[in-house]
């Protein structure tokens, strides 16, 4: 957690002066392009979804949670189908040459709560700024996990709720493989058993509440709709929030994926792999913030219909995101 001010005066945790800058997320709300965009600040360390790595070794990876639920117990089968793979295997042995040679890559199996705190507040120098992007599903259970430090701010993202619940059901619905059911048919809230889909934003909102009473600075919402459409206005007004020095510049950064091992810290897996599926894919190959192609609240894909547990969940979701909404960073 950020310290509080006495905390501040007495914590001897960390000598480094550099502020680590949390950006705390919902699927689908533009996060991996901001984290690319601030990759290209001069002085900074940025992480990929540490928490959300040891999150994926709790829950995707480890073989007791939820053993016996038949989801769980599919998607487990269907990732050793695909860990069992010839392309996999190959992959497998690039990754492992990788993780030999490259000081930013860590194996999967070591990415635990407890290990990413005491990265965080390791003295870092030469560095001004450490970013940190992550889900905060991954964290809210897990406040104690939170670095001890003595310059820590949160940045937290939302999105419509219509917005965002098509995009994050098109895109589970494709990267699990299911794309071959019908979109009416399948439905996300119940097949999606490591993560709380229909309590993201009630997640968020928690998360920002307690920001609000335990850090000394207050965390910043962030609406991406917002960002998106005008970042010429909010990317200064952020900047300017977290004490980062801001160039025009930033508005647009280097194409392609070369940032990934030269720029990104964190699990092999996370860096070499998710983000090369349709999760992360079109952010990481980004060069700028793209202008959103529907109008603000209305379903992100126009060719997909709203279905009725999509209706449920945004229903449920949107008091939370109102009321977050009226506090955004403007």
């Amino acid at each position: 957690m950020q310290l509080t001010k006495q905390s501040k005066m007495n914590s001897a945790n960390s000598s480094s002066d550099a502020t680590v800058v949390f950006i705390w997320s919902i699927p689908r709300t533009c996060s991996t392009a901001l984290l690319k965009c601030l990759t290209f600040v001069d002085n900074v360390d940025a992480w990929m979804e540490p928490y959300q790595s040891a999150h994926f070794n709790d829950t995707w990876y480890n073989p007791e949670f939820r053993k016996g639920d038949p989801v769980a117990e599919r998607m487990r089968e269907d990732l050793a189908k695909n860990e069992g793979s010839e392309s996999m295997k190959a992959l497998r042995r690039e990754i492992a040459e990788k993780l030999r040679t490259s000081p930013n890559l860590i194996a999967q199996k070591d990415m635990s709560y407890q290990w990413i705190k005491k990265q965080l507040e390791l003295p870092i120098q030469g560095k001004s700024f450490v970013i940190v992007k992550d889900p905060s599903s991954a964290i809210v259970d897990h406040f104690h996990d939170l670095p001890d430090v003595p310059n820590c701010r949160h940045v937290l993202l939302i999105r419509h709720p219509r917005e965002l619940y098509v995009s994050f059901k098109a895109m589970i619905w494709k990267r699990l493989g299911l794309d071959n059911l019908s979109w009416e048919s399948w439905d996300v809230v119940d097949n999606v058993p490591f993560m709380p889909v229909k309590d993201l934003y009630q997640i968020q909102n928690r998360l920002w509440k307690h920001l609000e009473k335990s850090s000394e600075d207050k965390p910043i919402l962030l609406d991406t709709f917002d960002l998106c459409s005008k970042p010429e206005i909010i990317l200064p007004n952020l900047f300017e929030k977290l004490g980062i020095p801001y160039k025009e510049s930033y508005l647009e950064w280097e194409a392609g994926d070369a940032v990934l091992e030269s720029k990104l810290k964190g699990s092999a897996d996370m860096i070499l792999l998710e983000t090369k599926t349709n999760v992360m894919e079109r952010a990481i190959r980004s060069s700028q913030f793209e202008p959103p192609k529907q109008p603000w609240g209305t379903a992100a894909r126009s060719d997909l219909e709203i279905t009725p547990e999509l209706e449920e969940i945004i229903d449920a979701a949107m008091p939370y995101y109102e009321e977050m909404f009226a506090r955004r960073l403007l």
